[in-house]
């Protein structure tokens, strides 16, 4: 009966607009859309796939997650892999409030590696680092950054900016290395080795965000921290599923109690949260928890 409700809402005149704006978004990722244009047609699709039993939605073939990560930068709809690739190269710098938004993530980032005590000198891991723009920052900060990704195509990219850096003299131990989050304690070869691991935004792409976790888990050296920074809550898997759609990729929302849990139940102590405890399923979660010493 639901189903057939929300098959009814999204064909009907209500979401006519979000019916017509999806179509056009899925054949230009990059449409311009007002804040209310967005809800239109998120709201449409996720009324749509939710009467065909596709949301919310359940991801259960690992390599064909993997592998529509990899390939996300040329299934762009309506835009080059060479504009991608620009994009997220220049990444913070992306105008109309993402600018601030980044450098605010990073610089809340660093106050909590400063609190930590995890001074520039020690050894940083990153999961999830797209291109590498905070890796970057953070060896330009005097940190010894490993930055991994899934994608092959990340790792060439931000090994230019590794390579940036000592052509300006700045010689920082910066390297990249092409793994999935789930796996990447085998991957380096490097357990019990880093002073703190850090995912920034990019925890809910992972597969199994559980198994990540774990992975990390036994990177950290004995009293190693891990740092969960700004990943979304749960309202994300609605706000964003029509980004999801579109990609192709994971675009969901986590518990905070849930999150904590996992880690609590995986050995770690100090799990702690930071920001305003009444984050009504909105605010994005950052977490820090200590492996024991």
């Amino acid at each position: 009966m639901l189903r057939k409700i929300a098959s009814l809402l999204a064909n009907g005149p209500v979401f006519a607009r979000g019916r017509r704006l999806y179509d056009q978004n899925q054949r230009n990722f990059w449409l311009p859309l007002s804040k209310y244009d967005k809800l239109q047609s998120g709201v449409y699709l996720v009324l749509t796939d939710y009467a065909k039993g596709l949301f919310p939605p359940t991801f259960d073939d690992q390599q064909a997650a993997y592998a529509a990560e990899i390939a996300y930068r040329a299934t762009i709809p309506g835009v080059t892999a060479e504009k991608v690739t620009e994009g997220e190269m220049q990444k913070p710098f992306w105008f109309g409030g993402f600018t601030r938004k980044y450098l605010q993530g990073f610089l809340k980032l660093m106050t909590h590696l400063e609190t930590l005590q995890i001074r520039p000198g020690t050894k940083l891991l990153e999961l999830g680092c797209g291109t590498g723009w905070m890796a970057e920052f953070l060896a330009v900060t005097g940190y010894e950054v490993t930055a991994t990704s899934i994608a092959e195509v990340d790792i060439e990219a931000g090994r230019l900016r590794a390579a940036s850096l000592a052509t300006k003299g700045l010689v920082r131990s910066l390297r990249f290395e092409a793994t999935p989050m789930e796996s990447v304690a085998q991957a380096l070869g490097l357990k019990d080795h880093y002073d703190a691991v850090y995912v920034f935004e990019a925890l809910h792409h992972a597969f199994d965000w559980r198994s990540a976790l774990e992975s990390s888990r036994d990177c950290l050296k004995p009293g190693g921290w891990l740092l969960v920074c700004n990943e979304p809550n749960l309202v994300h898997t609605f706000s964003s599923y029509r980004v999801a759609r579109l990609s192709n990729t994971h675009e969901v929302g986590f518990s905070r109690r849930e999150l904590m849990t996992f880690l609590r139940q995986k050995g770690f102590i100090n799990v702690r949260r930071s920001g305003n405890p009444f984050h009504f399923w909105i605010a994005p979660h950052w977490i820090c928890a200590q492996k024991p010493a």
